[in-house]
């Protein structure tokens, strides 16, 4: 797994020696720049925009993957674009060097296979608007990006790019990453006083909750740990509080980790390592066997906690293992998935990153980040009767402000206002869960009387404590946008297939009289009490229709035992619904509920961008909708 792959000594320049893919709108041109046709000078309005990395590398791909197939993952690179435009084995032997595309370029998973498969399949350079936590694992690996229109065209032109202006365009620790040939060797010249820290020095001023947290999680030149202040466009190395990651993740974390140490891999702090068994918790093929069996195995020779499969299947989906018993307000939290911005409802900072973000964090206690701007949003008034706020946020994504992009993408969601204190928490956890699906860095909600009862429930911790622990934001704090919204105008919403920003009002839908064949209700979005509560409300008394299937999961072990306790499973199953084993499932793909070709699917869960959660095409919606 080596990082080193981005220049070599002595190398000034950045050559095109192989062939440039152009993604474009019209698949006939992709198509036939497959079977050896050149294009040049493709307009930017023809591109391709919003390409996820489900379409980049297919979970499919993804399951069967442990680290030790040689080729495999670019061997089905690009295979999910569009409903399978490129069959496998195309990219990798069309002797492309060189991939172009549109804007919102591989949005969605922190998983790493994404560029990973690029880069088997011989692509080393990205052209496009590519979203963040890729951007980052392209960095990790060594592979190019370039996002500047300027140099995008110079370069696709001039078949050529300096070295240095493709440098130019990181940021400094960034670019010292790269010199050093990697993430794990920065850290290593870090650790041996070969390099230092910048020193981050910033005058006064008043702060977000997010960029508090960041400000106390700075390492400092000397070793010490935060700083008085931070702003937005600052990178800085950090002093994570947890770290976790999962079975689809870790077989690129332990060939990254045994490539730098050998076989005695250092851990640097084994109490704020979690790994968790939970994305293939509902697959029992050989490959997921595998991977699960291969991560506790390598866990435990670690020291750190693993998670493993039980009778209900995961213990946990790892995001609601993290709620449950380890993150706390006012935490730095680094996940192996984008999801991790979830644990943002417990007033921390949870960033969702790749691979080896991860094996960094594991061996040195580190992390580096970028300071992000801030978007503040206030809720006030109420939800009306049979809303919820998953109905909010499908209607928040869909608002032109943030599906056109001009306030979500790459900015922290501040959430805040009075009417927190009367949502429950269960609902409250969809605000910072979402938050990524409209391309957001992560969600943060400010300090409120719900968070401080699920603490209270859920940990051996006093009222005091926890209000002390939580971070509010100073009262001139400065935010990028600025939005009141008042809940008694949200109707029930639904987002037609292909992303999780098509939201419609479902009154508008219910004319089109959709027929559907899979009905889902789970994943780490709604696998809570309060989702199969709103579900049984709806379904309680009557009876799943003939030729449509509902499956159901619970997030936790402690979710199903507490939702079968107050007699929603029972109604649920009295209807016809089949209840699922605990795990992440068909929300990725993964397990019974999945969409077939030519199936349409109404799921409570969080993203629905092509192939993610099937061949079929999926709805978005609230459990009481679905």
């Amino acid at each position: 797994m080596s990082t080193e792959r981005l220049s070599q000594p002595n190398e000034e320049q950045f050559r095109i020696q192989g062939r440039v893919l152009y993604l474009t709108k019209d698949p006939l041109l992709i198509r036939q720049q497959l079977e050896g046709l050149g294009l040049a000078n493709v307009s930017s309005d023809q591109l391709m925009t919003d390409v996820s990395t489900d379409e980049i590398i297919p979970n499919k791909a993804c399951l069967s993957y442990t680290g030790k197939e040689e080729g495999h993952l670019g061997n089905f690179v690009l295979t999910g674009l569009r409903g399978g435009i490129i069959k496998p084995g195309e990219v990798a032997s069309g002797n492309f060097q060189v991939l172009v595309s549109g804007d919102s370029f591989a949005k969605g998973s922190s998983r790493i296979h994404a560029p990973l498969a690029l880069q088997e399949a011989g692509i080393n350079t990205i052209v496009a608007k590519a979203q963040r936590i890729f951007k980052g694992n392209c960095v990790d690996l060594g592979v190019n990006v370039i996002d500047s229109p300027s140099k995008a065209s110079a370069f696709l032109s001039q078949k050529s790019i300096e070295l240095q202006t493709l440098l130019d365009d990181l940021p400094l620790i960034s670019q010292e990453v790269v010199k050093h040939k990697g993430l794990l060797k920065y850290f290593d010249a870090l650790e041996k006083g070969k390099t230092r820290v910048p020193a981050i020095s910033i005058p006064q001023r008043p702060m977000t909750i997010s960029e508090k947290i960041f400000a106390s999680h700075v390492l400092n030149p000397d070793g010490s740990t935060g700083v008085q202040f931070v702003k937005p466009g600052v990178e800085c190395v950090l002093v994570p509080d947890k770290y976790y990651g999962y079975e689809l993740q870790t077989p690129v974390v332990r060939a990254a980790l045994r490539e730098e140490f050998g076989n005695t891999i250092p851990v640097k702090n084994k109490g704020k390592v979690t790994l968790h068994n939970d994305h293939t918790a509902l697959l029992m093929e050989d490959a997921s066997t595998t991977q699960r069996r291969e991560q506790t195995t390598w866990g435990k020779s670690l020291g750190v906690t693993v998670y493993e499969l039980g009778r209900n299947g995961a213990p946990a989906i790892c995001h609601t293992k993290m709620l449950e018993d380890h993150a706390l307000p006012g935490n730095l939290i680094l996940g192996n998935d984008s999801h991790t911005c979830t644990l943002g409802v417990l007033n921390n900072l949870a960033i969702g990153e790749g691979a080896l973000k991860l094996a960094g964090a594991i061996a040195y206690d580190r992390m580096i980040a970028t300071v992000p701007e801030t978007v503040r949003i206030d809720l006030k008034g109420k939800l009306p009767k049979g809303v919820s706020m998953k109905d909010f946020m499908l209607m928040l994504g869909a608002m032109p402000e943030f599906k056109d992009r001009q306030v979500g993408s790459g900015r922290i969601f501040e959430f805040g206002g009075d009417a927190l204190e009367n949502i429950p928490f269960d609902e409250q956890i969809k605000l910072a869960n979402m938050s990524v699906e409209f391309l957001g860095y992560t969600g943060i909600v400010e300090p409120n009387e719900q968070i401080v009862q699920y603490l209270k429930k859920h940990r051996d911790l006093s009222e005091e404590k926890i209000r002390y622990l939580m971070i509010k934001p100073d009262e001139n704090a400065e935010y990028s946008h600025r939005f009141i919204i008042d809940l008694s105008t949200v109707e029930p919403t639904v987002a037609t297939p292909g992303d999780t920003q098509n939201g419609r009002p479902l009154s508008e839908i219910e004319r089109q009289k959709i027929k559907i064949q899979k009905a889902y209700l789970g994943s780490c979005t709604h696998g809570t009490p309060e989702d199969l509560r709103q579900a049984a409300e709806v379904i309680k008394g009557r009876k799943v229709a003939d030729g449509v299937k509902l499956f159901v999961q619970a997030s936790s072990v402690g979710n199903l035992y507490e939702a079968k306790d107050k007699g929603y499973i029972k109604d649920l199953l009295d209807a016809g619904a089949e209840l699922l084993p605990i795990g992440c499932g068909a929300c990725m793909n993964a397990g019974p509920g999945s969409t077939e070709q030519g199936e349409i699917g109404i799921f409570a869960t969080n993203r629905n961008f092509p192939g993610r959660t099937g061949k079929g095409k999926t709805y978005l919606a609230s459990p009481a909708t679905v």
